[in-house]
């Protein structure tokens, strides 16, 4: 038997299957998944004549991605405690900040703001990092103080289980699993867990005396843009949207990327959402925001076809509201990263929509 187990090794390619034998079950199975993924897909309501069709779908689709995702309870907001208070410059504060959750949980964050005192509430943002990026990324603190510096106040949290919210060494990889693994078993997941907790944020700058509530928008890259079309969806005191490097459909990711998706984590891709919405429909519930899209070229992660699909679909639902002109749709040659012309659209956005 032994022999036998050799030859086969032996002879085996890195797929698990001999040279000289047809492809198995193990490759027909994902073959079979991404045909069932293109029926969901197939299935979901796309065309919407007028404004009180889609508003009639985007209120059941909120109630049903609540429950299919499993979007987390929490508790009342409390008093959320700035631990520090950090000067940056001559004219810009750091804020470090633990956005109350529940007594055993609270979001670690930054919060730049203008030094000198406003003469009326300020506007402000939530910028969501990237998957496995925390409030420590440079690029991401640069452009905090280059809003501050125009009078708006930026919110960079620590998702779970990144950054300050955990003790593991390796958070992408036991962090996430056990993270995951504990959001499983009780029906949170973790696109959802992270919505959640960009929305909490959002509703501690509403909390502010020095922040005007209703000037409060979201923005975010690569899972930190999924987490901001997706908090946007169902929060509207979101008053704008920014989602960066994230504009792409959950079917195109599982039919044109399964082989990535293979060596990769789940993360982004609740259970069942399919049988909800695709990304397209979270954009869409949007409207009539002011909504700034983005997308690098090319990009491995967030493939070029779902993003026209996306587009597409979004400036349908605006042009219900006759609100065309408040979307910002562009895929561009650029790095997967807040720089360049990337930060500049994002500043303009937000000094003309916030």
């Amino acid at each position: 038997m032994s022999s036998i187990n050799t030859e086969l090794q032996t002879k085996s390619e890195s797929n698990g299957h001999l040279s000289d034998e047809p492809l198995g079950q193990k490759t027909n199975a994902i073959r079979w998944l991404q045909k069932q993924v293109m029926r969901k897909s197939a299935a979901l309501q796309r065309e919407f004549p007028t404004q009180q069709g889609w508003e009639t779908f985007r209120a059941r689709m909120r109630a049903d991605l609540r429950r299919v995702i499993g979007m987390p309870d929490f508790a009342p907001l409390g008093d959320s405690l700035i631990r520090a208070t950090l000067d940056v410059g001559d004219d810009v504060v750091l804020e470090r900040v633990d956005v109350h959750v529940d007594e055993d949980y609270a979001i670690p964050s930054f919060v730049f703001r203008p030094k000198a005192s406003p003469a009326q509430p300020m506007p402000a943002v939530v910028w969501n990092p990237g998957w496995p990026e925390d409030k420590w990324k440079p690029a991401y603190q640069a452009f905090a103080v280059r809003m501050a510096r125009q009078g708006h106040v930026v919110l960079i949290p620590d998702h779970a289980p990144f950054g300050e919210t955990s003790d593991f060494e390796n958070k992408a990889d036991r962090g996430m699993t056990l993270f995951m693994g504990m959001g499983d078993v009780i029906g949170i997941s973790q696109l959802a867990m992270r919505a959640a907790e960009t929305m909490r944020c959002g509703e501690y700058l509403r909390s502010r005396t020095d922040i005007n509530p209703a000037r409060v928008a979201v923005a975010g890259l690569c899972q930190g843009g999924q987490d901001t079309w997706l908090s946007a969806a169902l929060d509207d005191g979101f008053c704008a949207a920014a989602p960066i490097c994230s504009a792409t459909t959950f079917t195109i990711h599982m039919t044109e990327m399964a082989s990535y998706m293979a060596n990769s984590d789940s993360s982004p891709f609740p259970f069942g959402i399919l049988n909800v919405c695709d990304v397209e429909h979270l954009h869409g519930a949007i409207a009539p925001r002011p909504l700034l899209v983005r997308a690098n070229l090319p990009d491995e992660w967030w493939p070029a076809s779902g993003f026209t699909q996306v587009e597409t679909f979004t400036r349908d639902i605006y042009r219900l509201y006759d609100a065309e002109d408040r979307i910002d749709f562009r895929a561009e040659v650029h790095e997967h990263n807040l720089t360049g012309p990337f930060a500049d659209a994002l500043e303009q956005f937000l000094l003309r929509h916030v």
